[in-house]
């Protein structure tokens, strides 16, 4: 998970450069945002000649995903509003899905810690790919399939029933269709929706 988390701030920090983030700008995101697709997805519109309110609505889009997770997890967090809404923050993909229980709940503990620590190499492999790769091809170096296969990798171990599968194969359906005509981080909210109306039924 570390090490995923690590490849992928290494790919954001190289793409924001290609967007023409400054190196502050790329680094107090990832300190202050701690949103990897999000990050990413914003910075690759940038990249490709769009403007800041399409950047902006990607990365919104592409954290849409985190309000039904958001709600899973937040048995989970202890003590005041302000107590729990502090550690809500380290809630990302990877913690989110090795902190489940077979109950369907979160181990409190383990989310944190594990979120805590994503951060740490998150902004590690930020710094590492603004400073190393600035100015390099993020394709040439495979940097772009970061994203995929964490997402896939941590996809695979909920894909344990007939309802998870179909759920999830609709989706992935739902956002091959959506790409070629919808902008950057259309597809993922829309899938993501799609994916949850059919793990609800």
């Amino acid at each position: 998970m570390a090490t995923a988390a690590f490849l992928f701030g290494i790919s954001f920090g190289a793409v924001a450069t290609t967007a023409g983030f400054g190196i502050e700008s790329a680094l107090v995101m990832s300190a202050t945002t701690f949103g990897g697709a999000a990050q990413v997805g914003s910075a690759a519109v940038l990249a490709a000649g769009g403007g800041a309110v399409s950047a902006i609505l990607a990365g919104v889009l592409l954290n849409l995903r985190y309000l039904p997770m958001g709600v899973t997890a937040s048995t989970a967090y202890k003590g005041p509003w302000y107590s729990r809404a502090a550690q809500a923050q380290l809630l990302g993909d990877e913690t989110w899905a090795l902190s489940r229980t077979p109950d369907g709940g979160h181990d409190a503990r383990l989310l944190l810690q594990a979120g805590a620590a994503v951060y740490v190499v998150w902004l590690a492999g930020t710094a590492i790919g603004v400073f190393a790769f600035k100015n390099v091809s993020v394709e040439a170096w495979g940097l772009d399939m970061v994203s995929p296969a964490i997402f896939f990798a941590l996809l695979w171990n909920q894909l344990d029933s007939p309802k998870t599968r179909i759920a999830a194969l609709t989706a992935v359906a739902t956002a091959l269709i959506l790409v070629p005509f919808t902008p950057a981080g259309v597809p993922i909210a829309v899938a993501s929706l799609v994916c949850l109306m059919g793990l609800v039924k």
